[in-house]
């Protein structure tokens, strides 16, 4: 049977001490698997493994860990092995592929088809790439639609024709902070704008004050790792950051906050959805778990929000934050910054800029004076282009409506794991619905070269690590999604 080895698996065995890892010539080794063990001194052996039909004796070894059941127990029996046997050797070449694959039955949502088929064609027609390409690359950047356009030459025209319009930027720039809230249910004065979700981090992460009782930070591995960055860059300041593991199935159950989170934890940071395999969190959940130990909680929701409903009020969110060059239509350079109104006053960012002051235009240089709303945590001038194109990506979500996309991507997601099965394609990603946002990940040995093959035929998907993510839009179709999964097994097979 044929196996997946990916960088996990090198890791797993780094931990172990092994230096070696036996593989057969039908197995498949990712190249990122290939990079770390290359890193960690480890080679992939071609080797037949001679199979004994049941135990029969017993030879000396030392310290042997067994993989079963996705857990790892210590041998008690230090100084004896027993021989290999075939149940054993059958569960070992199951293991990656279990635990990428999971129980391979589709845990499906009810599908309410919110948005007709009509609907979709003409919603299709804003979006002119969609007319020669299929593009589920959603996760890494979405069509470029008509109003987004045009909205990017409505400022180079003003641009153009004024010269100068202070007052007409800042106020476009006030409109995108409104659209923006309205995706989540908050005001626009709870709302900064920035260059990225790093700046706004950063912006947090420079407003607490790591010199108490309180100090740390609970993170997880599965952050998009600028997140993890911010913070662990804040240790020097005296913060103490725990990053909670993702586990074989590439998540992270909620006990695993009920454990991390404690006394001492500040904030915990976390993101909805997982970039690499699409997991998806429950927020609430978290967030209760959060405030009963008496942390704040941030989340990052770049990749997902306008795809996944989100009431910060109902969530009891702290902090949320996204970008708005994926499921919001917008364009690299440009991202929002939800801070809850009680908690605005409290913090006081050192990452700041003359936007962030209560009157920017007073040009005082003695003092800082900061905004009394979320204004506080803008920083320089606005990236003013952005958010034009920003706003305009924006009010096409709120046209459409998040409860209708949402049970599109639900419905389109149900679809893109039972397409994984019926090709035999091995996905790492949640075969419950409820636990998934909009991307499919699946595991393929070199995911640049096959996003490479998919562009000659018209297709964008994205590689990331040791998968291609397939990521679709309210606007894709599902013989979109057979076309897309057919070119990737078929790429395989060569």
């Amino acid at each position: 049977m044929r196996r997946f080895f990916t960088a996990e698996d090198v890791e797993l065995a780094a931990a172990k001490g092994e230096s070696i890892i036996r593989v057969d010539k039908n197995d498949v080794i990712t190249s990122i698997a290939k990079e770390v063990a290359d890193k960690k001194g480890i080679k992939f052996v071609d080797e037949e493994i001679t199979v004994t039909p049941q135990v029969q004796k017993t030879e000396p070894v030392q310290n042997i860990q067994v993989a079963q059941n996705n857990q790892v127990v210590e041998n008690l029996y230090s100084e004896q092995r027993p021989v290999i046997t075939q149940d054993v050797i059958s569960n070992v070449a199951n293991e990656s592929e279990s635990r990428a694959v999971g129980s391979g039955i589709v845990k499906k949502l009810p599908y309410r088809q919110l948005l007709s088929d009509s609907e979709i064609e003409k919603w299709r027609q804003e979006f002119p790439i969609l007319k020669d390409v299929i593009h589920v690359g959603n996760c890494s950047q979405s069509a470029q639609s008509i109003r987004v356009r045009e909205a990017i030459n409505a400022y180079l025209d003003n641009w153009l024709t004024v010269g100068m319009d202070w007052e007409g930027w800042i106020d476009e720039v006030y409109k995108a902070k409104a659209e923006f809230a309205k995706v989540i249910n908050a005001s626009p004065e709870e709302i900064a704008i920035s260059s990225s979700v790093s700046e706004t981090i950063s912006s947090i992460a420079s407003s607490l004050d790591y010199s108490g009782a309180r100090n740390k930070i609970v993170a997880t591995d599965i952050e998009f790792p600028t997140v993890d960055h911010v913070w662990l860059a804040h240790q020097k300041y005296g913060a103490k950051v725990d990053i909670i593991n993702v586990n074989k199935q590439h998540e992270i159950d909620l006990s695993e906050y009920e454990r991390y989170i404690d006394s001492s934890t500040l904030l915990t940071s976390i993101t909805q959805v997982y970039y690499l395999n699409g997991f998806k969190q429950d927020l609430k959940a978290i967030a209760e778990i959060a405030h009963r130990k008496g942390s704040l909680i941030l989340v990052d929701a770049y990749q997902c929000l306008g795809t996944e409903i989100v009431d910060v009020k109902d969530m009891n969110i702290d902090i949320f934050t996204s970008g708005n060059l994926k499921y919001l239509f917008g364009i690299p350079g440009v991202a929002f910054m939800y801070v809850r109104r009680e908690l605005v006053p409290l913090l006081k960012p050192a990452v700041t800029g003359w936007f962030g002051q209560e009157n920017p235009f007073l040009f005082q240089t003695r003092y800082l004076d900061y905004a009394f709303d979320a204004r506080r945590f803008d920083t320089g001038t606005p990236p003013v282009l952005n958010a034009y194109a920003a706003k305009a990506g924006l009010e096409i979500i709120n046209e459409v409506g998040v409860e209708k996309i949402k049970d599109r991507i639900d419905y389109l997601s149900a679809y893109a794991l039972e397409a994984c099965i019926k090709r035999g394609l091995t996905t790492i990603s949640p075969f419950d619905v409820s636990k998934k946002g909009p991307t499919t990940a699946i595991l393929v040995p070199d995911s640049h070269h096959v996003e490479l093959e998919l562009k000659k035929r018209n297709i964008i998907a994205s590689a990331r690590g040791d998968v291609i993510r397939v990521a679709p839009h309210f606007y894709t179709r599902t013989q979109d999604l057979d076309i897309v999964f057919d070119a990737i097994a078929d790429i395989l097979k060569k």
